[in-house]
């Protein structure tokens, strides 16, 4: 990780898993020494600051039984590090695998925004393809997705929707273009406003021809807008800002590290039994696999891709606790209207991380604008993830948090809403 910055964190705090009979919170401490990041360059000394504390809520949910093995796991032919500051040429920097053709990582990467909720939008199409996807609170109960692309190509992703201000840091960060259907007012001034503007492909923005996206029948929802992303990297080649960037930031290493709990499933409630995610780790394929819910209350199903009829599973997921400041601009006008939030990825905060049926207390960094979110442990050097996709989960500081028997749950809590969206 290149940091060369001192800055005051926001929120630093590791959160401390419990592992007793009874669920308990984790607890955010509030003081910790001084974060000094160190990843083979500069060291960066940072002051870290009081978190809000973590509200316990015990959960019900109790660990399922483990589905069957849904995919082969590819490891680098390579038992040292990769990254976080280069990579072999045909290594790709976002999951520290080999690919076959290294000419597929001489592109930019595709930041395409992807629907979630309602359930008609599932199953998706081609999130199985991402590199990462960050999966966050939209507003009014929820989520939505951001698939990054690199080193795979899908024939089809999708739904497309609206971006979030969250994209603003995304895009930057890891050098993206940035795929989406339109923006509101306040999102799309906020896009106006950065150096990487030229960057969004949009209907909002001019792209409303197919390819590179494609209506799909004569529905007239939000949820039929579609594309490739062969269409998308060629549309980015004759905009003139397609090659290889300059990634860093992330590090991998095939074997789980000392030092990490058992965690067999991790849970997430965007909104109480009506948008949750679930992952259930399953030795055999060594990865977690996604469930999610369905129209049947506290019932979860496989969350499959359209594109392979596959259920979607991840090397590492990663719960991300960032504040969440309530936007000036409402996101939709159901109900009187409700506010977006600004998703504070920057600087640090607490991290979960989960691979290999092991969870691990980190800190997340982000310090310069430009900077990939990495992980750094209790060492204070970067933490190595599996080699493979990761799915990051985006909460707020205070959303309740309990970690037992290797079942850990996290409801999100954003901040109150108020009638007109100020900001908070």
């Amino acid at each position: 990780m290149r940091l060369k910055l001192t800055i005051t964190a926001l929120g630093v705090c590791l959160l401390v898993a419990c592992s007793s009979s009874t669920p308990t919170a984790v607890a955010i401490p509030t003081a910790t020494p001084p974060l000094i990041i160190t990843s083979g360059g500069p060291q960066v000394t940072a002051t870290t600051e009081a978190a809000i504390p973590v509200t316990p809520e015990p959960t019900s949910t109790t660990a399922p039984t483990l589905p069957a093995p849904t995919a082969d796991v590819v490891t680098p032919q390579t038992v040292t590090q990769l990254g976080p500051d280069t990579y072999p040429d045909n290594v790709d920097p976002l999951t520290g695998l080999e690919v076959a053709d290294p000419t597929l990582l001489n592109r930019r990467p595709l930041a395409v925004k992807v629907s979630e909720f309602p359930r008609r939008v599932r199953p998706q199409d081609g999130l199985s393809f991402a590199d990462l996807v960050f999966e966050h609170y939209a507003e009014a109960g929820v989520s939505r997705m951001t698939a990054i692309f690199l080193g795979n190509d899908s024939p089809k992703v999708g739904s497309i929707r609206s971006a979030r201000l969250i994209d603003l840091v995304l895009t930057e960060s890891y050098k993206a273009m940035l795929i989406t259907s339109g923006s509101s007012n306040g999102v799309l001034i906020a896009l106006s406003q950065t150096p990487f503007y030229n960057r969004l492909i949009a209907e909002a923005t001019g792209f409303n021809k197919c390819p590179p996206l494609c209506r799909e029948g004569t529905d007239p929802s939000t949820n039929n807008l579609f594309a490739s992303t062969a269409d998308l990297w060629n549309t980015t080649t004759t905009l003139g800002l397609n090659g290889r960037q300059d990634l860093h930031g992330l590090a991998f290493f095939p074997t789980a590290p000392a030092g990490g709990q058992p965690a067999a499933t991790v849970h997430i409630d965007f909104q109480l039994n009506q948008n949750t995610a679930e992952w259930r780790y399953d030795a055999a394929s060594g990865r977690y696999a996604r469930f999610v819910d369905t129209d049947v209350v506290g019932s979860l199903a496989p969350h499959t891709d359209a594109v392979n009829n596959q259920q979607l599973t991840a090397a590492n997921v990663v719960v991300l606790y960032a504040n969440h400041v309530t936007s000036a601009d409402p996101e939709d006008f159901g109900n009187g209207g409700h506010c977006g939030y600004e998703i504070q990825l920057w600087n640090s905060g607490p991290a979960k991380l989960f691979r290999d049926g092991q969870e691990y207390d980190l800190t997340w960094v982000r310090f310069k604008s430009a900077d990939e979110i990495g992980l750094v442990g209790p060492d204070n050097k970067i933490f190595a993830l599996k080699p493979g996709n990761t799915w990051f989960e985006v909460v707020n500081l205070d959303s309740p948090t309990t970690f037992s028997n290797g079942l850990f749950s996290v409801r999100f809590k954003g901040p109150s809403q108020q009638v007109g969206c100020p900001i908070s």
